[in-house]
């Protein structure tokens, strides 16, 4: 179930960005990769088909033994409970798992939606756990939630508070600027860094993690500030925020951790990789380059500490949780994400073309704003370029995202022995003509 950016995973479905509301179906696609023959996926919106071709080429599954649902209405980005409980995707589902016995149900995010739908199609026993279905695992995509995580495990965090009024915000607005003269405001849930925005006395500041920017100089831009985040004297109408000393220039790490669950075994740590900030999350650097070893140290401790944490309380699955380090070296967390993140199909595939150990002899690079009129051409033009990945050589470009059929724009993924190599290969990509 491609159920990103769900009533459960966004604080409010009307405040979604429009820009992220329009790239939710492309999010889904990634999905794809994910697939073994016999397998099904709901997505907002259907792919192309080349698209679901060069996938099971690549990862060895028949295009026409797996199924790809989608409503009927091409307006749809989400997968929302409105839209998942509609006559005919309801009925589509019903039909494919006439047969209970024969499937399980997994979920971009385990929520309490997709526990509703297991039971309206028949899935109803234990399809999804307890915990999920009371909603455990959106208990972990709350900043505030983190916040409070963190605190209690000792997890090195920046300077912040969580705000539910306007005195709040006012407060903690006039103190934790004074160190950089930044703070960055966050909403509670919210995807991609689109509900986060910078606020700084210096207009020429670099911007990395928010998709906005306000000025933090006199009381009228500070009332903008206020204005924005919608919180009034004694609540919060569009959900409490986050606010953080803002550090500039931070690179920012990405760990994906398996949870197996309370007495299961601890926690597995997957993948270290550097998002790219452009300036909000645009892509990957896998594994992490040039991360000092004791920085590494760290972070990894730090991450499987909340990542135990997690597990013990109930958590079952993948989560995704990010950092920062300073030029210095210094060292905070930002969030956790219960939930598959921009990371799991990309170490999914290169686990699958490369080998378990592919971190210690290959480097990914991926970008997910390639403009693509026709991704048929394009593939045939890798093709003819000798760019598409070749298992022989362990190098050459996948595309792993595809929204090309309502937003002309594609995702892909580099894969090479070294990183001058992947970015080379990057390069020829961009410049391919179809």
């Amino acid at each position: 179930m491609g159920n990103c950016n769900s009533e459960y995973m966004v604080d409010r479905l009307e405040d979604l960005d429009p820009g992220e509301r329009e790239a939710t179906p492309v999010v889904a696609s990634r999905m794809v990769w994910l697939l073994r023959d016999g397998d099904a996926l709901v997505l907002p919106q259907p792919v192309d088909a080349a698209y679901v071709a060069h996938v099971g080429s690549m990862m060895g599954f028949d295009p026409a033994r797996v199924e790809l649902l989608a409503p009927g209405d091409r307006a749809v980005r989400v997968l929302s409970q409105e839209v998942l409980h509609g006559p005919e995707l309801l009925a589509s589902l019903k039909k494919l798992v006439a047969v209970s016995s024969e499937w399980e149900i997994a979920a971009y995010l385990s929520d309490r939606g997709i526990d509703a739908v297991a039971r309206e199609i028949g899935l109803d026993q234990g399809a999804v756990g307890a915990f999920d279905a009371a909603g455990g695992a959106e208990l972990f995509n709350s900043k505030v939630v983190f916040r409070a995580l963190a605190a209690g495990l000792g997890v090195p965090v920046p300077d912040g508070a969580v705000c539910a009024t306007r005195g709040d915000l006012e407060r903690a607005l006039e103190r934790l600027a004074a160190s950089t003269g930044a703070v960055i405001v966050k909403a509670d849930r919210m995807s991609g860094g689109v509900g986060n925005v910078l606020c700084s006395v210096d207009p020429e500041m670099a911007t990395a993690g928010a998709a906005g920017t306000l000025p933090l100089t006199g009381q009228e831009e500070r009332e903008a500030i206020l204005a924005h985040t919608g919180l009034a004297a004694t609540h919060a109408p569009h959900g409490q925020v986050v606010v953080e000393t803002y550090h500039p220039g931070c690179r920012s790490l990405c760990l994906e951790v398996h949870c197996p669950g309370p007495r299961s075994g601890p926690p597995r740590l997957l993948n270290i990789g550097e998002m790219l900030m452009e300036p909000v999350w645009n892509g990957f650097v896998m594994p992490a380059q040039n991360v000092p070893d004791l920085v590494l140290d760290e972070v990894v401790g730090h991450t499987l500490r909340l990542a135990q944490a997690m597990s013990d309380f109930g958590y079952r699955g993948l989560v995704n949780i990010d950092a920062i380090i300073a030029p210095d070296g210094r060292l905070w967390f930002n969030e956790v994400n219960a939930r598959l993140g921009g990371c799991t199909h990309l170490h999914h595939l290169a686990t699958t073309l490369l080998g378990p150990h592919w971190q210690h002899k290959h480097v990914l690079v991926s970008h997910n704003d390639l403009a693509v009129a026709d991704l048929g051409a394009l593939l045939h033009a890798m093709d003819r370029e000798r760019l598409t990945f070749n298992p022989a050589t362990g190098t050459g470009v996948v595309i792993t995202g595809d929204a090309t059929l309502h937003h002309g724009t594609a995702e892909y993924a580099a894969l090479a022995p070294d990183l001058h190599t992947a970015q080379t290969l990057e390069k020829q990509l961009r410049n391919l003509a179809p």
